[in-house]
């Protein structure tokens, strides 16, 4: 199984159909579910997973065979200080949080 975070954004989406495509069993782990599951819609497996304050479920980071962390705070908009600083941290946090739970 290849667990995905960020796969409701534009190559997280292409990604996981890529993977389907090939024969993979794609897990997501996603802020929004619900939203997950609507946007693509050929993944079973989505779970809940918050990157800023929490390690990634341990049942679903035991089972994978790959993972890839697309995970993070949009890019798309004004580049003020507060917005650098946000994607800034929503992927290192969220690589921490997903590292920690790999390290169990």
């Amino acid at each position: 199984m290849i667990l995905v975070t960020g796969a409701t954004g534009f190559i997280g989406r292409r990604l996981t159909a890529a993977l389907d495509d090939r024969g993979y069993e794609v897990a997501v782990l996603s802020r929004q579910p619900r939203r997950a599951q609507e946007r693509v819609p050929r993944v079973r497996l989505v779970e809940a997973w918050n990157p800023l304050s929490e390690p990634a479920p341990l049942h679903i980071i035991e089972r994978a065979q790959g993972i890839v962390h697309l995970a993070g705070e949009t890019v798309a908009g004004r580049w003020t200080e507060a917005r650098k600083r946000a994607i800034r941290d929503s992927r290192v946090q969220g690589t921490r949080n997903l590292v920690a739970a790999m390290a169990q």
